[in-house]
């Protein structure tokens, strides 16, 4: 399928999940870890975190069994409410299957924070493709 947006043209298109209805779209991907094992994520897409930002929970679900390692980089951010707090960053694959078998997947630098409760997928994870969200459903693409 090809789409066009403001000349560009895209080669792929997935289309994701319903949108939720209310604030930021919840999409369902997959990602895979320190296991290789590919699992399933749910999160919300956060156009206002500089990068995505996962669960301790989902650390361990990709076999991450230690997120905060001293061998682990780290950085602070802050939160909406100006809030400081850690977080340690792992490289993780991520794999979106669309509703019709087609596939998008790319490698993503990925901060896990104690403090986060709901995954936010943000701008970096949004680097790697487009997001289209109408009233039918949530489309990724990327060209």
């Amino acid at each position: 399928m090809n789409l066009f947006e403001n000349g560009r043209r895209f080669a792929q298109a997935v289309r994701c999940c319903p949108p939720s209805g209310e604030g930021p779209p919840v999409v369902h991907v997959f990602m895979a870890g320190a296991s290789g094992e590919f699992v399933s994520v749910m999160g919300k897409v956060d156009t206002g975190a500089f990068r995505t930002m996962l669960s301790f929970a989902t650390a361990g679900a990709l076999g991450i069994e230690d997120p905060a390692s001293p061998a682990a980089p780290r950085g602070t951010a802050r939160t909406a409410t100006n809030e400081k707090f850690d977080y340690y960053v792992h490289r993780v694959t991520v794999q979106i299957a669309g509703n019709s078998g087609e596939m998008i997947d790319f490698l993503l630098q990925a901060a896990f924070a104690e403090r986060i409760g709901r995954n936010l997928f943000g701008l970096d994870w949004l680097g790697h493709l487009c997001l289209a969200v109408d009233t039918q459903a949530v489309h990724f693409l990327r060209g």
